[in-house]
């Protein structure tokens, strides 16, 4: 099966573990299938079966051996320490035919065996984020006027339009891979309590007080990095304390999610980006 993988640390600085590139060889990858999940459980008393506690999927474990062969292992084998260091931040990129990923974590070993006659060695890394995310973003977009002028400009007299009017208060965008939060910026302004609603749940996020001209409200559903950001004249304050009561982290399911925007005044000021990329437990 043809696929690539690159190793990318915090600094941005690459190596390439493609098949044939650096004449690394690899045998297998592991941590590419979903993570283990762990079951608690406790025994009813004097009775069969029993009834479950809780339920979880534990942290990824992506672990990658290799061989190096041909001239300057040496010289190979210390860009590879350059880029991959224990207890630091990696980036793995994996791509097939089919599927471009990403999974972020930090590397809890990378040994090489020296004094063998083929220098072999396994890189170890942990992954916080059970997910692996796609590579290209997708982006659902609301704003009551929409640009719709672009080069190259006709070259008659006949009209054409340089902006379209939305009737629809709404976003939609398809989620191909597991359920999974997302990223939501709102700005424009001036305008009061932006909400945004599920269309099939019903459930709803909503920001109490104003929106200024100029700000931008970036919100975070995805789990362990749950925010609500202001950022205004080049200051980002923490408002998650404007999250109305009853407001639930919204996520997207598997298929195509649809979301109603609205605000109590204001609604054609403002502008709705959702962010999304596609993750999936094993690729």
């Amino acid at each position: 099966m043809f696929y690539t993988l690159i190793l990318e640390n915090e600094t941005g600085q690459q190596i390439d573990l493609f098949r044939t590139a650096n004449r690394f060889i690899f045998s297998k990858i592991k941590g590419l299938n979903p993570p283990t999940g762990t079951v608690s459980t406790s025994s009813y008393a004097g009775m069969n079966g029993s009834y479950l506690n809780n339920a979880f999927i534990e942290k990824r474990n992506v672990v990658i051996p290799f061989e190096m062969r041909g001239f300057n292992v040496e010289l190979r084998r210390h860009e590879l320490y350059h880029v991959v260091k224990p207890s630091r931040y990696i980036k793995i990129y994996y791509s097939t035919k089919n599927i471009s990923v990403y999974a972020e974590g930090i590397v809890e070993t990378c040994e090489v065996e020296n004094f063998e006659k083929l220098t072999n060695g396994q890189i170890s890394v942990l992954c916080p984020d059970i997910y692996w995310y796609s590579t290209e973003t997708q982006i659902a977009e609301y704003s009551r006027v929409k640009g719709a002028f672009h080069f190259v400009c006709p070259d008659n007299d006949d009209p054409f339009p340089i902006g379209v009017y939305n009737t629809q208060d709404m976003m939609t965008i398809n989620n191909s891979g597991d359920e999974v939060g997302f990223t939501l910026e709102i700005s424009g302004g001036p305008a009061k309590n932006p909400t945004i609603y599920n269309a099939l749940t019903d459930e709803y996020m909503q920001i109490s007080g104003d929106i200024q001209k100029g700000d931008v409200i970036t919100i975070t559903t995805k789990t362990g990095n749950k925010t609500v950001l202001l950022e205004r004249e080049g200051v980002v304050t923490n408002i998650i304390n404007r999250l109305v009561s009853g407001s639930t982290w919204l996520n997207l399911k598997a298929g195509e999610n649809k979301f109603y925007v609205r605000a109590s005044d204001g609604l054609n000021n403002i502008k709705v980006r959702l962010i999304h990329r596609n993750a999936y437990l094993g690729v």
